[in-house]
C-alpha cells in the first residue's frame, strides 16, 4: 500500500518528499547541504517536531530521517508511526536509543548511520571541504541501483557536527549516488 502511493504521488506531483527530526540549526544545515551537493530541485525536505507534528500526518514522505531521540506524546507517537508506514526508506541514527520503538512493523528499506560499528554508514575522515564516508552495508538507491560496501567522497559546505554529516551522507546515497 505505502509503495503504491509513494509512486503515485511522486509521479503526479513530481517531488520527494523528505521528512527530517532535527532541531531547527541541524535541519538548516543539512537541507543546506543536501540541496548544494545533490543539485535537485525536485527534493523537498522539511523539518518535523513536536509543535508541528499533527500537520504532517496526512504528507505522503518517501524518506523520514530521524536526527535526534523523538520527545513526542502517545498521538504524537501514533503520528509518526502512521509516517513511517506510509515511506520507503527510514534513515536513523543509530546512535540515539528511542527512535527504533516506532519503526513500523513492515519491510521499509532501513539505512542507519553514526559513529558504531554497526551503522550503515559512518564517516572514515574528515578534511576542509570533503569528507570520506564509508558505506558498511549493501543498500538501494532510489533507482533501485544497488550501491555497494566502499568509502565516497562528499564535498561539504559548512556542516554543523558529524552527525550532521552522516545524516547527509544518507540522504545523499539514496538520492545521489
Amino acid at each position: 500500500m505505502g509503495k503504491i502511493k509513494i509512486d503515485f504521488f511522486r509521479r503526479y506531483s513530481g517531488m520527494h518528499f523528505i521528512g527530517i527530526f532535527a532541531n531547527n540549526l541541524e535541519f538548516e544545515n543539512i537541507k543546506q547541504n543536501v540541496m548544494k551537493i545533490t543539485k535537485r530541485e525536485d527534493l523537498k525536505l522539511i523539518n518535523i517536531h513536536s509543535k508541528n507534528i499533527s500537520n504532517m500526518k496526512n504528507i505522503v514522505f518517501e524518506t523520514i530521517v530521524f536526527c535526534k531521540e523523538i520527545d513526542v506524546d502517545k498521538d504524537q507517537k501514533d503520528i509518526v508511526e502512521k509516517i513511517c508506514r506510509s515511506c520507503e526508506y527510514i534513515i536513523i541514527n543509530s546512535d540515539i536509543t528511542n527512535t527504533m520503538e516506532i519503526l513500523p512493523n513492515k519491510k521499509v528499506k532501513c539505512v542507519t548511520f553514526g559513529l558504531n560499528q554497526k551503522a550503515t554508514i559512518t564517516i572514515s575522515s574528515v578534511q576542509d571541504e570533503k569528507a570520506i564516508v564509508a558505506i558498511q552495508r549493501n543498500i538501494e538507491n532510489l533507482e533501485g541501483k544497488k550501491i555497494e560496501l566502499g568509502e565516497y567522497e562528499i564535498k561539504l559546505y559548512k556542516f554543523k557536527n558529524i552527525q550532521n554529516l552522516l545524516a547527509i551522507a544518507s540522504i545523499f546515497s539514496i538520492y545521489y549516488l
